[in-house]
């Protein structure tokens, strides 16, 4: 799973004597080389950027070419890539989840009105527009096919305009609590690419009021 990291530039130090030195001598304007190794400085790649822009090229190229991409064959031929939003640390909010005592087992609804069992354990909060937000956390019971995860599938103000109808989703690994909820890698289901899959609806509880501009947009090449 990946995760969220900061990335911060470092310039280099100019001492004080240095900067006096410099004002005297030059009227306190900023020498050819100082605007040099400033412009430089902002042109260097944002680490964070590029990890979720590599990321999000990996994907296209596997639902290009795996043999268990969901792609209907005949829109492999037409497809440029997945539309996102543009990559922002403005949706990535560093949480833990806040585990129940005792996890309710329930059913949990899908595109072809096939249950799933799902345990929910738990819920994590973050501060965004002004407000508390909450999602409800969830496993599935059935981890026979992979290793154990957490699931959070949720709708938000953008779903059945910018985004997928039916919701997106963020999973990560079962491994710890303390998680990093980060919009910029939600994704769309299956069912947006191919009705043929059958994929789990978000309960009405993890429906956000806000809007979630951060990962997949609508698939391009169908209307939602």
């Amino acid at each position: 799973m990946t995760f969220f990291r900061q990335h911060l530039y470092r310039g280099a130090i100019t001492t004080v004597f240095l900067y006096l030195a410099i004002a005297l001598v030059f009227g306190g304007c900023t020498s050819k080389d100082e605007k040099e190794e400033k412009k430089n400085r902002n042109e260097e790649p944002d680490l964070y950027v590029l990890e979720v822009t590599k990321d999000r090229k990996e994907k296209d190229l596997l639902l290009l070419t795996s043999d268990q991409s969901p792609l209907l064959p005949g829109d492999k031929d037409r497809f440029e890539g997945l539309a996102y939003y543009p990559v922002t640390r403005d949706y990535a909010f560093a949480t833990v989840i806040r585990r129940y005592e005792n996890p309710r087992e329930f059913m949990m609804n899908t595109s072809k009105g096939i249950p799933r069992r799902m345990l929910t354990i738990g819920y994590v909060e973050f501060d965004f527009a002004g407000k508390k937000n909450r999602l409800e956390v969830y496993a599935p019971v059935d981890t026979a096919n992979g290793e154990p995860y957490f699931f959070i599938p949720f709708t938000d103000a953008t779903t059945g305009d910018e985004t997928y109808g039916g919701g997106r989703y963020l999973d990560f690994s079962a491994d710890t609590d303390s998680i990093m909820l980060d919009f910029n890698y939600a994704y769309n289901p299956y069912c947006a690419y191919n009705p043929g899959y059958d994929c789990p609806i978000p309960p009405a509880e993890n429906h956000l009021d806000i809007a979630v501009r951060a990962g997949e947009k609508n698939y391009p090449l169908h209307a939602n």
